[in-house]
């Protein structure tokens, strides 16, 4: 019997189309990009000292550990994330029809790898998912590639509920009345393991789950050895214990605007995209209100009368990164080059 040697291949980041240079630098010369960001993820020794400046109160500690196990049941990460001092890895994607790109699962695993080599050089931690079920940009979410038996790229879609189209829903509670798993077994035909992926896909979107829903039944069940604890921010109990962050952000609109702004001006400045564009019109904010998602917008000077209404604000993509650090006591964020690029500007 011949045993065929393979010898293992990387491509790098800038030999790939689309890579912008924020990520590449990033990536390979962190040095020109390092004043954006809090920590060298390069260093191994950046991840003490982001643990040693964590501040998490144990009374939100309590909170978000009940909420959470309302929402994933009982386990071992989350017993562990109630003990005072456990910090968490976090990751995190949009709820994509059939779990989406391949790199949520990619994303997942190292965050629970992380997580797992950090408790053993004595800082304990845990990964954590986060579900963005607040997206309401349905078209990034509502389809999947798959491979069939040729090798070519086939595009599996669901459609939006009739009553929802046009509507800026929150995707991750958008009903899938038919969920296209005829499709995908079509697909996937001739393939090996064709039955058993279809036979998974299909036991978590059955008709009428939710795409938030769907998504993480199938992450369990693709992931559930990983004992990853997700989060849905759609849970009245999280958005309850956001609130008091998000009324402190309504009261520093402008001054948070102000820094955006300048952010966006040293990021262009000095050759970078600024992944999301800001002026002084800008909302930071999204009002969730009769099951749809709206831009919030006001004077810089009006957020603070909303802050009876906190509970039913999220914020928007550069803000939601501190949201999750004050809901989280995260110690790192295994994310892709448009979420780094997020964090440059957060």
């Amino acid at each position: 019997m011949t045993q065929l040697a393979t010898q293992p291949a990387c491509i790098r980041h800038t030999e790939l189309p689309g890579t912008s240079r924020l990520f590449a630098d990033f990536t390979y010369h962190f040095q020109h990009v390092a004043k954006f960001y809090r920590h060298n993820p390069h260093d191994p020794a950046s991840f003490a000292r982001s643990a040693a400046e964590i501040r998490y109160p144990d009374d939100r500690r309590a909170a978000l550990v009940a909420a959470l196990r309302a929402q994933n049941g009982d386990s071992e990460s989350l017993r562990r994330l109630a003990e005072p001092g456990t910090v968490a890895v976090v990751t995190g994607q949009q709820v994509g029809l059939f779990g989406g790109p391949a790199y949520t699962i990619f994303k997942a695993a190292t965050a629970a790898r992380l997580a797992r080599k950090l408790t053993e050089d004595g800082i304990p931690a845990v990964p954590v998912f986060w579900l963005a079920t607040e997206d309401h940009d349905f078209a990034e979410v509502n389809h999947t590639w798959v491979y069939d038996a040729k090798g070519e790229s086939q595009t599996v879609k669901v459609d939006a509920p009739a009553a929802l189209a046009g509507r800026q829903h929150p995707v991750g509670a958008m009903a899938v009345t038919a969920p296209p798993t005829a499709d995908l077994r079509r697909v996937l035909a001739g393939l090996p393991f064709a039955d058993e992926v279809v036979a998974t896909v299909e036991n978590a979107y059955h008709p009428g789950a939710s795409m938030g829903e769907a998504f993480r039944a199938l992450m369990k069940s693709l992931c559930g050895h990983l004992d990853l604890v997700m989060l849905d921010p759609l849970d009245p109990a999280i958005r309850k214990i956001g609130a008091p962050f998000i009324v402190d952000a309504l009261k520093a609109a402008p001054e948070l605007k102000a820094a955006l702004l300048e952010r966006n001006k040293e990021l262009t400045g000095t050759g970078y995209h600024a992944q999301v564009h800001i002026e002084p019109k800008t909302s930071l904010f999204f009002l969730l209100e009769n099951g749809e998602r709206t831009n919030l917008r006001r004077k810089d000077a009006d957020y603070a009368a909303l802050a009876d209404r906190a509970a039913d604000i999220s914020p928007n993509a550069v803000l939601r990164p501190v949201m999750q650090d004050y809901l989280l006591p995260t110690v790192a964020y295994v994310g892709g080059p448009g979420e780094l690029a997020y964090f440059a500007r957060s």
